[in-house]
């Protein structure tokens, strides 16, 4: 599942409100492992006052965008001439 920003800011605001990751999760229609990467990719180096890590949509966003561009194209392979398929042999 790809997040939003729209998405990112509820996250931001229901972990400030104490709720945990699971439930932000089930709110949100992903799985809480997609909840605690967000979390991680936002974080901002400091504590909230639940005494849990801070986390910033918007830093969240930009670590995101940042990562797909380093990631590069990820388009089809082209099967090289001379080599066997999946398919074959």
């Amino acid at each position: 599942m790809v997040l939003t920003l729209n998405d990112r800011k509820v996250i931001a605001k229901r972990w400030a409100d104490g709720d945990s990751a699971v439930s932000i999760a089930k709110g949100l229609g992903c799985a809480p492992g997609t909840i605690y990467a967000e979390l991680t990719r936002g974080h901002t180096g400091e504590l909230d006052l639940n005494s849990r890590p801070k986390y910033d949509p918007e830093r969240g966003q930009a670590v995101y965008q940042a990562n797909l561009r380093k990631r590069g194209s990820r388009g089809r392979r082209c099967k090289r001439p001379g080599t066997k398929g999946a398919n074959e042999g």
